[in-house]
Formats: C-alpha cells, structure tokens, sequence
C-alpha cells in the first residue's frame, strides 16, 4: 500500500496527522515529529465500550517505545463543570485533562466509537480546549474516531459507528475543512467505507485513506 500525505501549510510543519491505524504509520509520523521525551495527552474514550480495542494498547505500546512520555485521560469524567466541585477543593477530573491539554506536546486521541467520543467531549470544557491548543499549534494526532473528529461535521460516518447517544448535532471539532474516512477498503469496514462514499460523496469533501496511509497538514 502507497503513503498518502497532504501538505496544506506550505513550509510550516504540520501539526495535525489523521491517520486509519496508527501502529501501520508511526514510524512515518515519528521521522516528522520525532516522539522522543514528547509529552503525550492519550485519550482513549472513543474504545472505552468497544469490545474490539486492541489499537489503543498498540498506540500506547509504539509511543512508549519511541520515547514518547504518556498521561492517558478519559473524558467521560468530564461533566459538567458546575457538578465537579470538590468539598476538599481538589482538582477536579476536568482540571487535571484541561491541566494535561495545557501542558503536553501531543493531543492523542484514539479510535472507537466516533459518537460516543463526541457526546462526551461536549459535557465539558476539554472540548473548546482541544481546539484551542490545535489552532495555537499543538499537535493532534487522529487515529480512525479521533481522525473523523476533526472534521467540520461527522454524520457521515453513521455507516460505520452506530449513534448510540442518539446525537442530533454532529458538528465536529472543525480543525481541518474535509472529512476522512478511516480504514477505506479495508476489512471489517469495507462494506461501511464505500457505503460512505455513495451516500455522502456529494455532500462532502471526502477524503479515503485506507490503513497504511495518513494526512499531514
């Protein structure tokens, strides 16, 4: 299989990867960024209720190796702000992943169920903080949900995640201006992949790349 980049930013280096399965390409992304002593914030809600997740234990295992420092963070104990104050005035868990975003080299953010992933984001701050830190320059690596997140809107991957929060706004975090579609011909998402491309060819900017390519911008 090819390695498919898209360059956007000209001379600058690119900050945001999106990519299918990131153990296929991380020596790739590594020669752009270089992992070594980078401090990494892991999210890997979008697997937390996926009975198949053995990508995340890769990501995890690669990043380590390559020298990477990771805190792995779980969203969905973000709620609410005004329900997350400590009678003991501890930090609560939406302070400590704003405190990681704000602090870290890399926002990681794995596969799994897009929507999930999505609805649980939007239950607190670390949603906007995302964002924040990407358009400052911070690097975000997408891999499969976490690569659909960063498109402007992620209905079109119904075919391939099941909606179980039942989400009627799919505004996604908007950090590039086309959609990915993760795993393109490839099994077990083949039939789900191409069903993609015919529904939603004309409505979006689609961009198919299957599991050994990324794009780099």
């Amino acid at each position: 299989m090819g390695l498919q980049i898209y360059i956007l930013k000209g001379l600058k280096m690119a900050n945001i990867f999106l990519c299918s399965y990131f153990a296929e390409i991380a020596s790739k992304i590594n020669e752009m960024i270089n992992f070594k002593d980078k401090h990494i914030a892991f999210i890997d809600t979008a697997a937390k209720f996926e009975e198949v997740n053995f990508y995340v234990g890769e990501a995890a295992e690669i990043l380590e190796k390559l020298g990477a420092k990771l805190i792995r963070l779980d969203v969905s104990c973000a709620k609410n702000s005004a329900a997350l104050v400590s009678i003991q005035d501890e930090p609560s868990c939406e302070d400590k992943i704003l405190s990681t975003i704000s602090q870290c080299d890399i926002i990681y953010v794995s596969g799994g169920n897009t929507f999930y992933l999505l609805n649980e984001l939007r239950k607190s701050r670390v949603w906007q903080a995302i964002k924040n830190a990407v358009k400052a320059g911070k690097i975000y690596i997408g891999e499969s949900a976490g690569a659909i997140l960063a498109a402007p809107d992620t209905r079109y991957a119904t075919p391939m995640d099941e909606n179980s929060p039942n989400m009627s706004d799919f505004t996604g975090l908007n950090l590039v201006d086309f959609c990915v579609v993760p795993h393109f011909g490839c099994e077990p998402f083949t039939q789900a992949t191409h069903e993609i491309m015919e529904k939603f060819g004309n409505l979006y900017d689609l961009r198919p790349i299957n599991n050994a390519e990324f794009i780099a911008l």
